[in-house]
């Protein structure tokens, strides 16, 4: 296994609000990750790959998606990504993806959590809407 976890590691994982099992499978993903490309250290690229897998979920390549198909799906997450982006009460996107990683989506769209526990009425509204 690859030794050395970079720096920016923190940066990457800590906005998701990771436990400590998934702080260990990210570590883990990132460093199998490095070693399949030959790697003697474990980089940003790397733990951004891990990071998807453990949040996403592996990519299904058995699901092959045509360029219409892909196109809808750009637009379909996008709409999440510009929807949320106007919206007053939404967490923050971090990254968007056409990338299918379960059975049931085709994409996703992420966001970076807050640590708010309570809503107003008109938060939750605009949470529901996206």
């Amino acid at each position: 296994y690859p030794s050395v976890i970079p720096s920016n590691f923190i940066e990457i994982a800590h906005p998701i609000l990771f436990t400590g099992a998934d702080i260990a499978n990210v570590c883990n993903e990132a460093a199998l990750h490095a070693a399949r490309y030959k790697q003697t250290t474990v980089r940003g690229d790397n733990l951004e790959y891990a990071v998807e897998r453990v949040v996403g979920g592996t990519e299904k390549r058995s699901h092959v998606m045509s360029p219409a198909e892909k196109r809808v799906v750009a637009y379909h997450e996008s709409g999440h990504a510009i929807v949320g982006w106007m919206l007053r009460y939404t967490d923050a996107l971090l990254k968007v993806t056409i990338v299918p990683r379960t059975n049931l989506a085709l994409g996703f769209a992420q966001y970076v959590p807050t640590d708010q526990k309570l809503y107003s009425r008109e938060e939750v509204r605009k949470q529901v809407c996206f």
